[in-house]
């Protein structure tokens, strides 16, 4: 057995040893670790890696400044053979326009360009000198002068260099507000967290509770416990120093039973004996509450004697004895102080019969016990310290080096602890207590083991009286615990085991890292049973539940031993090795780590099949916090997994999500790590066989280049610390002990680290100082004299010290931070969506009371970052601040009113009547308004609706998402006046009405990427109105997507902005105060930008939207021939008396370009939803009519609506889902279309029509064969539409829509047209949805690419007609110069609603005017035939 066992070891050494050379690591085992610790070769290796980063990244830098010096010079000459004046726009598209001019220009000059193109050239050159000239005039701009070189020096000289106005100082009153104000928050703050920590507890401890009852119920009234009992156990063991009548009587009941005649039987004593954790634990509290009182009413003699003579009292099963031996002594220890000195004797000597007992438990009990009454009796003076204590410390070092017998090596270690309990830590130092205990660990005697036995338990017993004072001792024993775990002699190994659990128990917080190389190397033991590697996984797991926060950063190397020791042939070992690995990731703070994918990452790592399916969720998921270490050391080895494989597509997903991990790092340091085992894997893949792993292992290879930064040494700021806390201490004190030097220094480093080492705050670094100085006086009190002003300035000198290691950037925060009030400030945050990293070492700081503009280029992530914030899962955000979210849209179901939905909406404890009614009063909603449906309100009233939902939740923090969209300018108004009123309320706003932002926000923050297309913003932050910010950087507001989508001219404020929109022509439009010339001003802009769309759709600037030729309708051969109407048609909601429509007629052709305007509330999408058949007119008020074979599409106002069913498919099997039964079932879903329950029953009635087979057309009139109940399937009959409608119920009629549907999908193709994945491949090409996006998820698109995703599938149908309801809302400016262009070309009908002034001016030919429940059609220009 034996020599076999010892052949599996060395095959399992040789196999690891094997696999960590192949992933450059080292040896395995013990030996193993250590070199990866400290090999010089593994050093050498990493150090040649960073200066081939450093290489690489300097080449790359080299030859970006040559290309751009390169470009410019080329500018120059173009721009002087052109004679166009340059001026420098901050902005990569215009630059591209810009060297697109000149080059037409120069080769126009050359003969080689078309007359066209050199117009256009000029015409731009012309218009931005004109701008020049009038910008120079206002003296708003100085007239530029300089050579295009030297301005484009100029630009990347001073592109980040912004000079940001600093606000005026503060007078002494604000800076005492500010300062009361902050001190205030940090109170609130404290106070939050101890409630959370008060309500985890309560939470944990009622579940406790609950399991007792449990256990309680299961064995029935006759057990030693009834409910009754544990209920009053309960009501002691709650109760707090203020005792209530029913507490005090409880515990003075549960006393006197106790002081009685027969205490062992007493409540408290009985309730230790269950083996019933949870029960016992409220049976110690419950004693502990006795014995106070006991002590309060001077009977702690009494309860004393009472207590020993329970210990005198054993059952006779060892088990249950134990048990009450341990609580019993728990007890006591409580009384110590109350008692003389013959009964602190008595326990001494009583405690020695513990002391050479089975159990530890019991033994290590009354050695504490038995500690705590000497400690106490020392301090009162009733034994003199250098009497019975120092005499039993000096007996038992000598029998501990003596011992002969496991008996002695017990009585030994538990005399010393309760020796060393007493007299405090001075006594470790004055008798040399640490290097005797090595001295017997080491031994060699002939009685060795029971030496080592003694030794192992002595550390155990002194971790526990000393707790954190023991650690600078007991920390450097660990690795020989750790050794012993193996010990042929099982006492020795369980001597060990019970010190090192006793260690890791109490071990302070700072300590964390100064233990875990030693488990480490456990870990990495191979054979002895499995015990070193069982011991060291419950051991790391111990250290992940009491300190997480420290345990994490260590995991790195941590993790691949685990995954080790789940692949290990021992069963016991796998086992702890697959409990563990949850408790470790238990650190992990990174919320989408610890939340999203907690599952999907620990079951791929007990199981490599699932690897797939993990590298896909973690692409989908939207990350909002940086990834650092410890959520790296779980991720990175499935990653590294992945990459590996022999399946191309993980291998190219792994890769791209390795790209993605390593963009998101928050410090280089924690890529680190990783950096020599990804970057040969890296390096391989760029020579794969598929071009796409290799594309995509570029772009991995360049994001890990520039995630590993400089691979500054984690250790070096450490280090310094720990050696600048070292060195005072020494100079203050040199006859400290080396141990206790390293630990003090050592642990400030950590605590500092701790403390300092995230978010960098002006108030972390005041508090830094007490809180360390703090430290070093418990640490030090009992060893020497504390010398409070000394150990202050050594702790000052220490924090000093860390601000001076800190990075630059980081200083210059900490020197502008001041007394700065922030309602939010988090630091270094990420935000990525969709695989792609939007912020990147981003800072929120949002002072309280001022009010931020988010602005920049569209899709950087701003309305992620509000829902991220609304949801409070950043690291770092306070939850205690109250923050509420206004998004654009009210998602409400069908039904609800006003009130209801307000009610439902209102904070706990305040559901109210009275409430409701108050806050709809003061955002002056109407009364007749106030019982309407939530869903019939126009965009205008929901906004005050969500306003008014706000109050009532009186945020801290309002977040609002577009406010303006939908909304007229009475209504803009009104939410301008309501935020300004809004005092000491920090409000973010997304907007691209800049109007709306200039007169709101007080500041402007802006996503600036350097601009750099697609590469993560920052946050820069102007303390400023938008006027003031458009004066400062024009370069930069001139690039900003407007609502209007029109270019944005700099200078001036925004709505001067506007009025100066340039002209086709090149001239500018004169200002004018009605909205119909504005939107002549924003049309004319977006024309000029129409001009260019066939130019940048060829250049691949501009993702195309192609849409398919719908053909005619039968009978239908002009675009002027109507194909629907409505005919004097009203509607009303039913929930209200007033008609939202009333006698409306409209007519809808094949050429019509119809747009319908209105204000809010005045029923455009309602009347939408009539004409297209959504909703049905009131009944008897007019008619509607669609031709028979008009194929009709609908694209709803939230591109949700179609897809909130299929966010988890991909687009393709969305497409395939939706038009599976050859139908759009979107379409079928329309009220005029879907039969009701209702409807289906009357279907089953005798003689009804259950189905519509056949169509035919006689004179121009359609007539349509029909099945009734109770005739055979072939005894049809047909009839003429207009008699089906005049003899049968309505529902027939729907038959009927159903019946064309169909017809009209078998005509246009779609009924046989092959939903195969090559197909919808082909058809979402057509409207710029690549391969990339149509075998991901939904979930990861964006608001603009979903819209596109709904408007492609509107079109499989190849409809006659489109509805759009505003259609433009989530589209950037190319994406709705695309869609105007496709439906400029579209063969069919267009019909829309849109608050697009620019769009509407550019696409329509109709107007469709909804005002007082009237509806005007305005022709604007005749149907072109096409």
């Amino acid at each position: 057995m034996g020599g076999g066992n010892a052949q599996k070891s060395a095959m399992a050494r040789a196999k690891n040893a094997e696999r960590a050379q192949q992933e450059g690591k080292g040896g395995g085992g013990a030996a193993g670790i250590k070199s990866r610790q400290a090999d010089a070769a593994v050093q050498a290796e990493a150090m040649v890696m960073r200066e081939k980063l450093h290489a690489e990244r300097a080449e790359r830098e080299r030859l970006r400044l040559e290309k751009e010096a390169a470009a410019a010079k080329r500018a120059a000459k173009l721009a002087a053979a052109s004679g166009v004046k340059a001026i420098v726009e901050d902005d990569a598209t215009t630059k591209k326009k810009k060297a697109a001019a000149a080059a037409a220009a120069l080769a126009a000059a050359t003969g080689g360009a078309a007359p066209k193109k050199k117009e256009k050239a000029m015409s731009r050159s012309d218009s931005t000198s004109k701008e020049m000239d009038n910008a120079a005039k206002k003296g708003e701009v100085e007239e530029v002068m300089e050579t295009a070189t030297n301005q484009e020096e100029k630009k990347i000289r001073e592109f980040h260099d912004v000079e940001i106005p600093e606000p005026p100082p503060l007078t002494e009153e604000e800076l005492a507000a500010v300062r009361a104000s902050i001190a205030e928050r940090e109170i609130i703050s404290r106070e939050y967290a101890e409630k959370e920590a008060a309500a985890k507890a309560a939470i944990v401890e009622e579940e406790s509770v609950s399991k007792a009852r449990a256990v309680i119920a299961s064995k029935g009234a006759s057990w030693k416990v009834s409910a009754d009992d544990f209920e009053k156990l309960l009501l002691v063991a709650r109760s707090t120093s203020a005792k209530g009548g029913d507490e005090a009587a409880a515990t003075q009941s549960l006393l006197d039973e106790l002081l009685g005649a027969s205490p062992a039987a007493s409540l408290v004593i009985r309730a230790l004996t269950p083996d019933t954790k949870v029960l016992r634990m409220q049976a110690v509290k419950a004693c502990a509450e006795v014995v106070k009182a006991a002590v309060a009413a001077g009977k702690g003699t009494q309860a004393f004697q009472k207590l020993m003579s329970v210990l005198d009292t054993p059952l006779g099963d060892a088990a249950t004895d134990e048990r009450i031996a341990t609580g019993t002594l728990s007890s006591i220890s409580k009384l110590a102080g109350s008692v003389d000195k013959s009964s602190v004797l008595a326990l001494l000597e009583r405690s020695k019969a513990f002391f050479n007992g089975d159990s530890l438990e019991s033994a290590a009990a009354a050695s504490l016990a038995a500690g705590a009454h000497l400690r106490e009796a020392i301090a009162m003076g009733t034994i003199a310290a250098d009497a019975e204590p120092t005499a039993q410390l000096i007996a038992s070092l000598d029998e501990m080096a003596k011992a002969n017998s496991p008996a002695e090596a017990r009585s030994a270690a538990c005399g010393l602890g309760v020796a060393v309990g007493a007299l405090g830590a001075g006594a470790i130092v004055e008798h040399g207590v640490a290097q005797k205990i090595i001295e017997a660990m080491d031994s060699k005697s002939k009685t060795a083991s029971n030496c080592r036995e003694s030794a192992t338990l002595a550390v155990g017993m002194l971790c526990r009286a000393l707790l954190f004072k023991f650690e600078p001792y007991a920390v450097p024993l660990l690795p020989k615990l750790v050794k012993l775990f193996a010990d042929k002699d099982k006492r020795v190994a369980d001597g060990a085991t019970f010190a090192a659990r006793a260690m890791i128990e109490g071990l302070s917080t700072l300590s964390v890292k100064l233990v875990v190389g030693a488990l480490y190397e456990g870990l990495g033991v191979v054979g002895g049973g499995g015990r070193v590697r069982i011991e060291c996984l419950r051991l790391a797991g111990i250290l992940a539940t009491n300190a997480p926060g420290t345990m994490g950063p260590c995991l790195p190397e941590c993790i691949p031993l685990v995954i080790e020791c789940i692949n290990d042939s021992n069963a016991k070992v796998q086992t702890a090795a697959e409990e563990a690995l949850p408790v470790l990731c238990s650190c992990v703070q990174n919320a989408e780590v610890a939340s999203t994918l907690k599952e999907f990452i620990l079951l791929a790592l007990r199981k490599p099949d699932t690897t797939l399916e993990c590298v896909e969720e973690v692409l989908m998921t939207t990350f909002c916090n940086p990834m650092d270490g410890t959520s790296l050391a779980f991720m990175m080895p499935i990653i590294i997994r992945g990459i590996k494989d022999a399946n191309y597509e993980l291998v190219k997903k792994a890769t791209v999500c390795a790209s993605n991990l390593c963009a998101l790092v928050k410090d280089s340091s924690d890529i680190a790590p990783f950096v020599p085992l990804l970057m040969p894997l890296l390096e391989k893949n760029k020579e794969h066989s598929s071009p796409v792993i290799r594309e995509v292992t570029v772009k991995a290879h360049t994001a890990l280049v520039e995630g590993a930064g400089d691979l500054v040494d984690p250790a070096k700021r450490h280090k310094v610390l720990a050696d600048t806390v070292r060195a005072s201490l020494s100079s203050m004190h040199s006859d400290l002990p080396a141990e206790l030097l390293d630990y003090l220094g050592d642990t400030s480093a950590a605590m500092l680290d701790e403390k300092l080492g995230g978010v960098v705050r002006v108030q972390y670094f005041r508090d830094a100082v007490p809180q360390l100085a703090e430290w070093l006086s418990s640490s030090l009190s009992g060893i020497v004299a504390v010398d409070a002003a000394g150990v202050t300035a050594v702790a000052e000198a220490a924090v000093e010290k860390f601000r001076e290691e800190l990075p630059e950037e980081s200083r210059q925060m900490l020197a502008k931070s001041g007394d700065k009030d922030f309602a939010l400030d988090m630091q270094n945050i990420i935000l990525a969506f969709a695989g792609r990293v939007l912020l990147r070492k981003a800072d929120v700081r949002f002072q309280r009371g001022h009010r931020y503009g988010l602005i920049g280029q569209n899709g950087t992530g701003k309305t992620t970052l509000l829902n991220r914030l609304a949801a409070k899962d950043i690291n770092g955000f306070p939850q205690e601040l109250r923050t509420w979210y206004i998004r654009h849209e009210v998602l409400c179901d069908d039904g609800v009113d006003v009130r209801s939905f307000l009610k439902e909406k209102a904070p706990e404890g305040r559901k109210d009547d009275a409430l409701v009614e108050d806050v709809l009063s003061r955002v002056n909603f109407p009364e007749e308004f106030k019982a309407t449906y939530v869903n019939s309100l126009s965009g205008g009233w929901k906004m005050r609706m969500s306003v008014a939902i706000s109050m009532m939740h009186e945020p801290e923090l309002l977040l609002l998402d577009e406010p303006t969209n939908h909304l007229d300018r009475e209504a803009i108004d009104w939410l301008t006046n309501h935020l300004q009123s809004l005092k000491g309320v920090t409000i973010a706003v997304v907007s691209h009405d800049y109007d709306f932002i200039d007169a709101v926000c007080t500041d402007i923050t802006h996503y600036d990427n350097g601009g750099e297309l697609g590469k993560p913003c920052r946050f820069v932050y102007y303390p400023m109105t938008f006027s003031e910010f458009q004066r400062l950087k024009p370069e930069i507001a001139a690039g900003l997507p407007r609502v209007d989508h029109a270019p944005f001219p700099t200078g001036g404020t925004p709505s001067e902005a506007s009025e100066a929109a340039p002209s086709v022509d090149g001239s500018t439009a004169a200002a004018s105060a009605t909205s119909d010339s504005q939107s002549e001003s924003a049309a004319s802009g977006l024309s000029a930008t129409f001009s260019k769309v066939d130019e940048m759709i060829a250049a691949g600037l501009i993702l195309p939207m192609n849409f398919p030729d719908p053909g005619k309708p039968e009978g239908i051969r002009t675009f002027r021939k109507p194909v629907m109407t409505l005919k004097q048609v009203s509607f009303k909601y039913p929930e209200t008396d007033r008609y939202i429509l009333q006698d409306v007629d409209a007519t809808l052709t094949l050429g019509s370009r119809a747009v319908i305007v209105g204000g809010n509330g005045s029923g455009k999408s309602t009347f939408l939803k009539l004409l297209i058949g959504d909703l049905e007119p009131e009944d008897g008020k007019g008619e509607t009519w669609k031709h028979h074979a008009l194929r009709l599409s609908y694209v709803a106002q939230q591109s949700l609506h179609h897809l909130e069913d299929h966010v988890t498919s991909t687009p393709i099997q969305y497409i395939q889902a939706r038009f599976r039964q050859g139908l759009d079932a979107e379409v079928a879903k329309l009220k005029t279309i879907a039969l009701t329950d209702e409807e289906k029953a009357m279907m089953d009635a005798p003689s009804a029509i259950y189905a519509i087979v056949g169509r035919t057309s006689k004179g121009n009139k359609p007539w349509y064969e029909f099945q009734q109940r109770g005739k055979m399937k072939q005894e049809t009959q047909t009839l003429p539409l207009t008699e089906i409608t005049m003899r049968f119920p309505p529902y027939v009629q729907k038959l009927i829509k159903n019946y064309d549907q169909k017809a009209q999908a078998i005509e246009s193709g779609m009924a046989i047209r092959p939903i195969t994945e090559a197909e919808v491949l082909k058809h979402l090409a057509d409207f710029g949805i690549d391969q990339q996006l149509a075998f991901g998820k939904i979930r990861q698109m964006s608001g603009g690419q979903r819209q596109r995703l709904v408007i492609c599938a509107a079109f499989w149908s190849k409809p006659h007609v489109i509805a759009l309801d505003e259609p433009t809302n989530y589209l950037d400016n190319d994406s709705v110069a695309a869609l105007t262009k496709a439906l400029k070309d579209f063969k069919g009908a267009v019909v829309t609603v849109s608050e697009n002034e620019a769009f509407v001016a550019e696409i329509s030919n109709e107007k469709w005017v909804v005002e007082d429940g009237k509806v005007q059609c305005l022709q604007l220009r005749s149907a072109k035939a096409r």
